[in-house]
């Protein structure tokens, strides 16, 4: 005799597959869900901080204003103190020519003149070239504290931002990187770089030293021991302890 349909043997047969295609869907479901999470989405996959917050290096504008007063006869010592130590940060992070900028048409146009002159002076007296110099006049509206403005541009490093810190780095079953991970390190990075341009390029090397160099390879080509000496003392050297033993 058949067995009827609507036995349970039947039923959990029939229930099988459909429990397996509903288990199938569920596990998809989960997983597209976490796939579209941003936690699994860049930028918060990369692990390498420079990847996720990079900092950005553009040219910002470094002036100087030397406020000059009617009758005065130019720059005083503390004018002067700041001019030089301008100077300096000037060669060492310029990337472009310095500007000078010169009101006219106001009252204090001789001490702006009186004022130039010194301008000028300091920077000979820095070893700044005349061709890195331009001179721009601007009109002082009859200002008659327009200052002289010495400018040039240099590069500036922008930090990035680090706004979220609502996440719970106690527990992360999912083990992925913090929103803010690495962060603080690339801005106090981006704000302690005494010049941004070395994340750019590398610095220029100087030439090295080769007085020791040219000694040993001069010893070397005439067939000379080229270890240096030392004396009975001293701990012997692995080249000595070799001839030692070899002389045995």
């Amino acid at each position: 005799m058949a067995p009827s349909l609507t036995t349970p043997t039947v039923l959990r047969r029939l229930a099988r597959p459909s429990l397996a295609l509903l288990a199938v869907l569920l596990v998809g479901t989960s997983l597209a869900g976490c796939i579209r999470s941003p936690r699994f989405q860049a930028p918060f996959t990369l692990a390498n901080p420079n990847e996720r917050f990079p900092i950005a290096v553009h040219e910002g504008e470094v002036s100087l204003d030397l406020a000059v007063y009617r009758g005065s006869q130019g720059l005083n010592p503390s004018q002067k103190a700041q001019l030089y130590a301008f100077l300096r940060d000037y060669k060492e992070q310029a990337v472009d020519t310095l500007l000078i900028r010169a009101p006219s048409g106001g009252p204090n146009e001789t001490a702006i003149m009186r004022a130039y002159e010194q301008v000028r002076a300091a920077m000979r007296t820095a070893g700044i070239p005349s061709g890195e110099i331009k001179i721009e006049p601007y009109y002082s509206s009859g200002d008659p504290n327009a200052p002289l403005r010495v400018s040039y541009l240099q590069y500036v490093a922008e930090p990035p931002d680090c706004p979220d810190w609502s996440e719970n780095v106690a527990r992360d079953p999912q083990n992925m990187p913090w929103p803010n991970m690495g962060c603080a390190t690339q801005r106090n990075l981006a704000v302690s770089l005494a010049n941004p341009e070395d994340l750019i390029r590398p610095r220029g090397e100087t030439p090295r030293p080769g007085e020791r160099r040219d000694v040993v390879w001069d010893k070397y080509v005439k067939g000379e021991v080229t270890i240096s000496k030392r004396a009975p003392s001293e701990h012997a050297n692995a080249s000595e302890v070799s001839q030692v033993g070899g002389s045995q």
